[in-house]
């Protein structure tokens, strides 16, 4: 009986015997399963200039390959899976189910539960039109329609989620940088108060202007009196009225303009114009150059906060998951002859290796 046992197990009848029991599972056991697929891209709301291949016409940036890769491994991720289970149960559209790929896995545990999930979905990225072809195969169309609607779903909160993530990052920063802009100016004008009240004096340099032309008014007079001065002495004796009075009138004007070059100009930086003018000047620099600073991290953020209130990228569905009509699996004339092939191929490997082992025994 043994010697029966060991030559039937060896012989071709065997793998007759396993391709008829798999004729007799995907034939009449095995669940048929039904496929529903959507084809989808990313769409960013900003504006492309780039018309050097397809991609605007349809509407994709370059940054379109780069999120649908994100949203590849979003969607076989157990975070997916996690929301597939709360919101549609997709646990309990598998449960049950004849399916010999369930008959080795356990869907209590996350890890088996995740591979099975994995394992019926398809994910393919097409290089040339730059979209995602999603495709999820459950036991009955309803259950594939709704997973793809939900994965669909999740994938534009995702997708939204990620690019606004970012412009809330950016608009943070942008804040900071204003936050730091709008203290800088409001030292340097408290600094440029103070520097106005301690001096009691308003714009240093426009006095300093004030001063330098009632000093040049002096001086124009100086010389038309030193030239109204000549003119007398040509003619009348130095110690008349009039020359003597014309001499004292060019003193008080000189006097005078001395007291004003004293003012613009001196060693003692405290109180003279000139010291006071370029210090003045350089918290003006100071003020321009933080008003400016101001005014652009002001419009940075408002530019910022624009971006992360609306839509940055967008989802579209080029292609909807309809109501599969035909079961996709199993394909019952390819999987027996996929079964029967390989296990022919097995089967000769091991006739073979038999068969050198016994010619080296003998």
């Amino acid at each position: 009986m043994k010697k029966r046992i060991i030559k039937f197990i060896t012989s071709f009848k065997i793998i007759l015997l396993l391709s008829l029991i798999s004729l007799i599972y995907f034939a009449f056991l095995a669940s048929p399963r039904y496929e529903s697929t959507a084809i989808l891209g990313v769409k960013s709301t900003s504006t492309s200039t780039d018309t050097s291949s397809l991609i605007p016409i349809i509407g994709l940036t370059s940054s379109s390959k780069e999120d649908l890769m994100y949203l590849k491994e979003y969607i076989n991720s157990y975070d997916m899976l996690t929301i597939l289970q709360k919101d549609i149960d997709i646990k309990s559209m598998y449960e049950g189910k004849i399916d010999y790929e369930l008959l080795l896995k356990d869907l209590d545990i996350k890890e088996d539960f995740l591979k099975y999930y994995q394992s019926r979905i398809k994910i393919v990225y097409d290089d040339l039109t730059g979209l995602l072809s999603v495709s999820v195969s459950a036991f009955n169309p309803e259950d594939a329609k709704k997973i793809a609607d939900t994965i669909l779903k999740e994938s534009e909160n995702f997708i939204n989620e990620i690019s606004h993530k970012i412009a809330r990052e950016q608009m943070n920063f942008a804040k900071e940088e204003l936050e730091k802009a709008n203290l800088e100016l409001s030292n340097i004008q408290k600094e440029i108060n103070e520097f106005q009240n301690s001096n009691s004096m308003l714009d240093p340099i426009t006095q300093a202007k004030t001063q330098s032309a009632i000093k040049t008014q002096i001086e124009e007079k100086i010389i038309a009196k030193e030239v109204e001065l000549a003119t007398l002495n040509s003619y009348l004796n130095a110690n008349t009225p009039q020359v003597k009075a014309l001499k004292s009138e060019i003193n008080a004007l000189k006097s005078q303009l001395k007291k004003e070059s004293d003012k613009l100009t001196s060693k003692d930086k405290n109180d003279k114009l000139n010291y006071l003018a370029i210090d003045f000047s350089n918290l003006s620099f100071k003020l321009k150059f933080a008003e400016d600073a101001y005014k652009l991290a002001l419009a940075s953020y408002e530019k910022s906060r624009l971006e992360a209130n609306k839509k940055l990228k967008q989802v579209i569905i080029i292609s909807s998951p309809i109501l599969s009509e035909i079961a996709v699996y199993p394909n019952v004339i390819y999987d027996v002859f996929s079964v029967f092939f390989i296990l022919t191929l097995i089967f000769g490997i091991i006739k073979f290796t038999y068969s050198i082992v016994e010619e080296h025994r003998y």
